[in-house]
This record gives C-alpha cells, structure tokens and sequence, in this order.
C-alpha cells in the first residue's frame, strides 16, 4: 500500500471519529427532568412533540438524564420562570380568597420554593402575611403538623411527583382546609388543586418550543436560547375542590376562569346538586368559550387604537424622467433622469379621532366582557331552571305512579264487585277508562323527564344517555332562606315586602351586568359623538422626519455648468469661489423636519352625517338603557312577589293534599258501602291527585322564583352561603337589617 492510500485511510478515520458523537447525539437525546414542570411524565409528551416536528425525518429518543447532566439549553433551568418578575395580574395575593389569611407557605422543590418564598416575601408583608418555604423532596408528602398551622399553599412545579402523587398531596391539604394556588403549572388544577394564577406556564406550548431546540440539536444546528416562556392567558378553576373546601368563588373569577370539575359520569348511582349541575355547565361550555374568544379578538381593537400615537417609519423610492430642454435649463438641480430614495418617520402629535377611538375602543371592550358575564349568568339560570323542572317531573311520577296504583286497585275491586253482582258493567269500565287515563299520563310525565335528562346532558357536556339523578334542595334550610329570620321578617307585612323590593331594585340596578355593559356602549357613542363634533374645528396635528438620497442621475442636466471639466470653467468657479461666492452643489443629501396642521373643509356632507348618526347612536343606547332598566325593575319585582307567594303556596297546598287525602278515603270507604255515588269517588280521586300534584309544584315554583331573583340581582342560582345571604336580606331598617324574630318559618 503507497503513501496515497495511507494516507486516504487515515482521513476516512479522522472523518469517522470526528462524525461520531453527531450520529450518537442524533440517535439519543438526554435531559434533566427537572427542567419539566411535569417531571419525568412530560418526556413523552416532548417525544411526541419532537416526532410531529420531524414528520418522516429519523426522531431521536428522549430519555430522562441524572441530576446535572442532559442536554445545555440557555434558559431551559428557569422553565418555572421564577425570575421574571411577578405582575399585578400573577399576584397570588390579589385573590379575595387571600382576603385576612396569615398563614401561607410556598410550596415545592427545596431550591425553587426558597427562591420564591425571597421574591414574595415583601409583598407578604405589606399584607400581613407570614410567608414561609416548604421544600419537598422527590416523592415526599407533608406531615399533618406542617399543614395544620397553614391557611393556603403557593404551588410550583412538582417535576419529582407523579399524577398520582400530586392527587394524594392535594386531597391531604384539602381534607385539612388548605387552599392551594398553583404559581407555575396550571396543570395541577386538574388534579385536585384549586387555582392557578393568570401567567401560569403553558405546558403544551413550552413543550414545543423546546421541541424546537432539541429538532436543532439533533441536527447538529447550535439551538436558540429560551428567552420566550408561553403563559397561559386565564386562571384555572377546579370547582370540585371549591365545593369541599366549602368555598364560593366570586362570579367575576368564575366568568374568566377556565372552569374543572368532576363530570360524575363514571358512578351510575351518582346524584347532582343544583350547585354541581351549574358548575358544570359553566366548564368548559362551548358557547361561553366562543364568547370569551370573541372579547379576546375584539381586545386587538384597542391595540389598533393605541397604533396610531406609535411612530410610523417608511422607506420610498422615487424614478423620474423630465424633458431634455426643461432638465437643460435646471443647471444642473433637475436633471433628465433621476432616481432618489429616502427613510420618513411619521409621528401623530394630536388628533381628536386617534383619542376618541383609543377611548371608545376601552369602553367597548368593558363592555363586551359585561356581556360574557351576563351569558354566563343566563346560562346558569337556563340550567338551574331546567334541573328544577326535572325535580318536579320525577315528583309529578311519583304522584301519578300513585294514582295509578289507586285506579287499578278500584278497577280491581270494581271486577270483584261484578263477579259477585254488587256493582254493573257500566261502572267495570268507566274505572277501566280512569286506568288508561292514568297510565297515559304517567306515561306522558316519563316521556317529558326523559327529553329533559337528555337536554340537560348535552347541556353540562355530558353524554346524553348518562344516568342523571338531581338531588333535590332542602327549601327549608337556610341556604333557601327557609330557616332564615330575616326572611320571614319581610313576609310580615306589605309594607315590609315594599321596603325590601325598593332595596333590591337599587342594589340590582347599581351591580347589573346588563346596565353595566349598556353604560359602557353609551359612554362610547357619548364619546363617538363628540369627537364628530369636534371634528368641525379641531385640526390634526403631526410631527414629519424626512432624509433623501440620490441613488443615480443621467441624460441632460446631469451637472450643473459650474460643474463642467474644462480647465477654463474650473479657473473660473475657483476664483468666484475665492471670492466668497458659493455655487450650489448637485446630487447631496437632503433632510427635512416639519410639523404639519390639517383641517378639513369640506368632505362632501360626510362629516355631517357621521355626526347625526352618532347622535342617533347615542339616542339608541339611551332608550335601551332606560327600556332594560325598566325591565330589571319589573323582573325583580315579579320575581319577589312570586318567591313570597309561592312560599305562602307550599303550607296551603300542603294542607288542601291533606283534607283531600282524607276525603278521598273516607269516599272509598262509603262507595265499598254502597252509600256513594261512583261518580262522586272520582271526583275525589281526581282532586286528590290534582291537589298532590299542586303540592309539589309549590316546592319547584318557590325554588324558581328564587333562582329568577338571584339572575336579576347578579348572582349565581343555587344555595346561598352567609355573604350571599346578606346580600339579599340584610335590608330594612336604618341600620340595614330587618328585625330579628324567632317566628316559625316552617311552611
């Protein structure tokens, strides 16, 4: 072998071990699962994230590395992103669940919780609050000493904590009281914490940015740092850990929330509250989605509002041809064929239509979110309404179940009687025909149940054939107002009801969502209108930065006649020059700054129609608004005088099922006697089963009316905790409270 092929060995060699570590790195990529907020359970996901990226490419296999080894990616060991300083709007302690809690600790990996325990340690304070640092090993749980002297727990990322793991830890600080607010991964909400703060780490999305960098690592590419961390726009809500907690979140939190809860569809035996049932339907619902969809896109207004005061910067070329004689003549300042380019950088100083529309773009904003609120507000009342209709057709079966167990033991007894002679065709089949008639209304109640299940299952995104059992509310307990004393205090008399109706149209009509989003439309066209007016005699005020080039010149006129090569020219020029005399120059450089005033004349009526369209605008809002307040007032008096009345309902129907009980049997008694009438023992069958059926009816119609005035005053239906409570009924005398009274409330 010469020296050639030696030497062209000894280069595939060189090439094969310098290549080596390439072909390793591609194969196989490592990384510390600590940098994860989901630990060692979120490098599948990144693997699958990686293998979506490199569609038919060879995909490298991602496997979890020791402590301090893996792959190096700047800004991957801040994936928590505890050094970026928390907003107002990450402030866990702006929540009103906060509101006079002393005892909070933060809670995760030892280094990470000191870490932020440090970073929130002033804000605590200002507050009253004694921040402290729970580290967790790997695995650990808490012991029951260190939760019981906690008010509420700050969650970071627990990476070293299975799914499983985190369930069991959440379920120990709930079952203790302890309310838990996730920092960094909202993916703990789903299991079993109770919220996330806005900003809260994207886990998808910081899955595919990563995704990213490993793509350009496999490849040999050096990776782009980790500067950008992807947060989540809304907290995150679990409303099953709300409930056990006892704990009622305010509608506001709940209109923006993303909303979890337990869909109870695995347990067929499971029933729902009406509070269960709302909730439900305000998790995840499609409709409430695409409406808080549309306020996000319709926030991009203002951006494009706010647009106008920033600088516009331009680049612009300009290519112009003259004729010879004209660019002859120019000496030299125009020639025949030019081309310039040039950089304009545009400031807006003042204009009244940029402040109106930045102005009117906040307030629709506002006001579109009131919207959202009230959807979900008429949402839950469509629900809570639907599930009190469903109680009351499982009652009306029971009812008729009854009664068609009494017309066949009639229509038995009846057969008896003509076997043994005692009673004659003619009455045989009038009871038959009472059995059919009682079984067509049964039958009828269960098809009606049936449909309204089904409803209601698509209604809480469930599947429609679920098994759904409502738990009926206890309307006697003080989460009705049953037990309440103030509430039988406004049942004392009409002038008490007044007084309280004339409290409750004033609180409703200062906390409406509706009027709110109605004030807001109007302080729009308000503002609308007058930046049209304005728009008359108020100019537009601008700042204009100019620099011009020339690129190139040819033809006629290129240069000037000063500018001429001849010997005898530039003598010439020289000594003129010498002289104090100065010859402009062709081709420099030019810049400008100008500031520039425009008003309009005349614009073809345009502005004179924009203007009354505006006004009539505003008229519209105002008529709108005088027409839902109107409405508001009458709703929520219909609705108190419904709910007293229907109160009132349930003792009388109560007693009116009893006497008819009672007369029902004694009549079958005198008909077995042959001292009544047949005719007279169905009229009291019929009554009985009428009165049963109004006794129940009184029971969901107290509950709807109820549900309908907590809509009209903004609140959530369903059973009210203290605050809600005196919300409603702390009106009355000059100290802002009915007289006490110990009167029996039962109905």
């Amino acid at each position: 072998m010469d020296i050639t092929a030696w030497r062209r060995l000894f280069i595939a060699l060189l090439l094969a071990m310098s290549f080596t570590p390439l072909v390793a790195l591609a194969s196989s990529l490592s990384i510390d699962p600590r940098f994860l907020p989901g630990g060692e359970a979120a490098v599948d996901e990144l693997q699958q994230e990686l293998e979506r990226i490199r569609a038919g490419r060879s995909v490298p296999r991602i496997r979890p590395a020791a402590e301090g080894e893996g792959i190096r990616i700047q800004g991957l060991d801040d994936s928590d992103g505890l050094s970026m300083r928390l907003t107002d709007s990450r402030d866990p302690f702006a929540f009103s669940l906060l509101d006079g809690v002393e005892r909070i600790a933060v809670l995760g990996p030892p280094a990470s919780a000191g870490r932020a325990s440090a970073m929130l340690a002033e804000r605590a304070e200002r507050r009253g609050i004694h921040l402290s640092a729970l580290g967790l090993q790997p695995g650990e749980l808490p012991s029951f000493t260190d939760v019981e002297r906690l008010d509420a727990v700050l969650l970071l990322a627990l990476p070293f904590h299975e799914p499983d793991s985190q369930r069991e830890l959440f379920d120990r600080l709930t079952e203790a009281g302890v309310a838990t607010l996730a920092l960094t991964d909202a993916g703990q909400v789903e299991r079993g914490a109770l919220l996330s703060v806005p900003g809260a780490l994207d886990a998808p999305a910081f899955h595919r940015l990563l995704a990213l960098r490993l793509d350009d690592l496999a490849a040999g590419r050096t990776p782009e740092p980790l500067t950008y961390r992807p947060e989540l726009g809304r907290p995150w809500l679990n409303l099953e850990t709300a409930s056990r907690l006892d704990w009622a979140p305010p509608f506001d939190l709940l209109s923006q929330s993303r909303l979890i809860a337990e869909r109870a569809t695995a347990l067929p035996d499971t029933s729902l509250s009406l509070q269960q049932v709302v909730a439900l339907a305000l998790a995840d619902n499609l409709g409430l989605a695409v409406a808080r969809q549309s306020v996000e896109v319709d926030a991009f207004e203002r951006d494009m509002a706010m647009s106008r005061w920033r600088p516009n910067l331009y680049l612009e070329a300009t290519g112009r041809v003259i004729d010879d004689n004209r660019a002859r003549s120019g000496l030299g300042q125009s020639p025949e064929r030019q081309v310039t380019g040039g950089a304009v950088l545009e400031q807006l100083i003042f204009s009244e239509p940029a402040m109106a529309a930045l102005a009117i773009s906040e307030s629709l904003d506002r006001a579109r979110r009131a919207e959202t609120e009230v959807e979900s507000l008429d949402l839950a009342l469509e629900v809570a309404s639907s599930f009190i209709d469903l109680l009351r057709l499982q009652d009306q079966q029971d009812v008729l179940q009854n009664d068609l167990e009494l017309a066949r033991a009639q229509r038995d007894q009846a057969s008896r009687g003509l076997e043994a002679g005692a009673v004659g065709r003619g009455e045989l089949s009038r009871f038959e025909a009472e059995l059919a008639q009682a079984r067509e209304r049964l039958e009828q109640t269960i098809a009606d149940h049936e449909q309204l299940r089904l409803a209601l299952n698509r209604r809480l995104g469930r599947d429609a054939m679920a098994p759904l059992t409502p738990r009926a509310p206890d309307t006697e307990s003080v989460e009705w107002l049953g037990s309440d004393p103030r509430f039988a205090a406004v049942l004392e008399d009409r002038d008490s009801l007044e007084h309280w109706q004339s409290l409750l149209v004033r609180s409703a009509l200062s906390e409406s969502r509706e009027l709110q989003a109605l004030a807001e439309m109007r302080s729009a066209a308000a503002r609308e209108l007058e930046s049209r007016r304005r728009a008359f005699w108020v100019p537009e005020v601008g700042l204009e930065a100019r620099y011009t080039t020339e690129i190139a010149r040819a033809g006629e006129g290129e240069r000037a006649p000063w500018e001429a090569d001849s010997p005898l020219v530039r003598g010439g020029v020289d000594l003129l020059e010498n002289q104090g005399v100065r010859f402009p120059e062709t081709g420099r450089d030019e810049w400008s700054v100008g500031i520039s005033a425009r008003l309009p004349l005349y614009a073809g009526g345009r502005r004179s129609i924009e203007r009354d369209t505006s006004a009539a605008r505003l008229e519209q809002v105002a008529l709108q608004d005088a027409d839902a307040r109107q409405g508001l007032e009458t709703r929520l008096r219909a609705a108190s005088v419904e709910l007293l009345a229907a109160w009132r309902r349930i003792a009388l129907r109560g007693e009116a099922s009893d006497h008819a009980e009672e007369a029902l049997s004694l009549a079958q008694v005198a008909w077995r006697e042959g001292s009544l009438e047949q005719v007279a023992l169905l009229d009291a069958r019929t009554t009985a089963r009428q009165a049963s059926l109004a006794k129940s009816e009184a029971r969901w119609q107290y509950l709807k009316a109820l549900v309908h005035l907590q809509r009209s005053l903004g609140m959530i239906p369903g059973p009210m905790n203290e605050a809600d409570r005196n919300h409603l009924l702390s009106h009355g005398d000059s100290s802002g409270s009915f007289p006490d009274t110990t009167k029996d409330l039962s109905p």
